[in-house]
């Protein structure tokens, strides 16, 4: 099951995915990317609510990263997603957002010796 929820804001329409990218909702994505795509308007895609992408959703975000659109993850396995779809790409830039979420620091820990 994919939710998708697409926010149109004057020159910027944001698609929130939710869900599986499989299936036959690779599909319904893509209707629904083409269908809003214009010259003028910047696509921003919110990926912090998937929770899987099979190969087809997979290729569909490839084709969406190449578009120039605009990528929001969050955690490590869509940051390794976006990381794989970037390296095959050979020309042109990568785009990819951060969430805006500030990430606690790393506790440091001491190493301890013992004495034996």
């Amino acid at each position: 099951m994919l939710r998708i929820t697409i926010r149109e804001d004057g020159k910027v329409c944001r698609f929130e995915l939710a869900g599986r990218l499989e299936g036959p909702w690779v599909a319904e994505t893509e209707k629904a990317w083409r269908g809003t795509l214009r010259p003028d308007q910047k696509i921003e895609i919110d990926l912090r609510q998937l929770t899987g992408v099979d190969g087809a959703g997979r290729d569909l975000l490839a084709a969406i990263h190449l578009s120039g659109a605009c990528l929001i993850v969050e955690g490590v396995w869509l940051t390794a997603l976006i990381g794989e779809l970037n390296s095959e790409q050979r020309c042109g830039t990568s785009v990819l957002q951060p969430s805006g979420k500030k990430l606690r620091p790393k506790p440091r820990f001491t190493k301890l010796e013992s004495s034996k």
